[in-house]
């Protein structure tokens, strides 16, 4: 079966806080209209069908949860229309949790949504970037809303960790915080988007080191943290030999639509919503098919340093939007990311080495390893 395709409708401009790192574009009162995003979601399905995929559909902003009752409208309307095509559907949402309520989030467990919260790990790591408009940190209220998510056991939740250059030297007491919190999946979100300078990457160089011995602790205590940034590696690892692990397939199989219509080959790659470089095409006139090839063209990875490379399968140097983030251009690797999936790797081969040796059953069920 084909993976899904990846449509995000980016309900809003507006959002309840005012992140540091934000790459979504300027905040205000901008919301999506009911016509733009069913026709956005039509032709969504319409490529879903063309090419034999389901579609996952991922609700995204500033901040979803404002346009609640839109939200509530796209399910009911996606649902029906997919079942009516003969296609599979699932459905996401990516939110900083201050509007989360019991009630919106038994509505989201009960139609089997992912609901990936941004929370940048302990009070002191979170308040550095994701603050209020007046300054102030709102991890308190985040915090609040993880517990309530703990509450909802059937639902599918990931945790959505931002690191970039103003809070890395916290992540190891940010990483902590979490695993007292939450037993499952943490995501951690590199800035591409911002210049790390050479200090800066030792410095985060040294946490990803201790972080990697609290990560073996626990597996020691039969309690991972379960920090998808090293398990991503762990598995890919265990591919077969020259197989590389998933490639970017921006413009292809993920399609974003801004606020206004425009569509751009990945969410992260939105912005303000009209950047003609990253357009192509609009609601009201379909998919510009020049311009998506283009697009995907462009794809890939042309960077001369990785083509000797004896780790490049096991890297994401083929994600477009964090090229373009950090170099620029879709197919140029920046030196941190370069860097920076280097130490991944390394430390999570280190961490598999020692693991394996000392034979933990943690790591065997999780990775369905064999045992001497």
């Amino acid at each position: 079966m084909r993976k899904p395709l990846q449509l995000t409708l980016c309900l809003t401009h507006d959002c309840t806080l005012r992140c540091r790192y934000c790459y979504a574009g300027r905040k205000y009162a901008h919301a999506m209209s009911r016509e733009t995003a069913e026709r956005g979601m039509d032709i969504g399905l319409a490529e879903a069908a063309r090419t034999g995929r389901g579609v996952d559909l991922s609700f995204f902003g500033g901040e979803p949860l404002m346009e609640w009752e839109l939200l509530q409208h796209c399910y009911d309307y996606l649902k029906q229309r997919a079942a009516e095509q003969g296609v599979r559907v699932r459905f996401g949402i990516t939110t900083n949790g201050t509007l989360l309520t019991r009630d919106r989030l038994e509505w989201l467990a009960e139609r089997d949504f992912l609901v990936g919260l941004s929370i940048d790990g302990s009070p002191a790591m979170h308040n550095q970037n994701r603050c209020h408009a007046d300054g102030r940190g709102s991890h308190a209220e985040v915090a609040a809303a993880l517990e309530l998510i703990q509450q909802f056991p059937s639902l599918r939740c990931k945790i959505i960790c931002v690191v970039n250059p103003a809070n890395h030297h916290l992540l190891v007491e940010g990483m902590q915080w979490l695993h007292t919190h939450h037993h499952g999946n943490i995501g951690l979100n590199f800035d591409f988007w911002s210049k790390w300078s050479d200090a800066q990457f030792d410095s985060l160089k040294a946490q990803l080191e201790q972080l990697q011995q609290l990560i073996l602790e626990s597996y020691r205590c039969g309690q991972p943290m379960r920090i998808a940034n090293f398990e991503d590696k762990i598995r890919n690892a265990l591919l077969p030999p020259g197989k590389s692990c998933a490639q970017c397939r921006i413009g292809e199989q993920e399609l974003a639509v801004s606020v206004d219509g425009n569509f751009f080959p990945c969410s992260r790659l939105v912005g303000e919503g009209d950047n003609p470089e990253l357009t192509f095409g609009h609601v009201n006139t379909g998919i510009d098919r020049a311009r998506q090839h283009l697009i995907i063209s462009q794809r890939g990875n042309t960077t001369p340093e990785c083509k000797v490379c004896s780790v490049r399968h096991r890297c994401m140097n083929s994600c477009g939007c964090s090229n373009y983030a950090g170099s620029g251009y879709f197919n140029r690797v920046s030196p941190f990311l370069c860097n920076l999936e280097q130490t991944l790797i390394l430390l999570a081969d280190n961490l598999v080495e020692q693991l394996y040796q000392e034979q933990n059953e943690t790591l065997f069920r999780l990775f369905t390893l064999p045992s001497q």
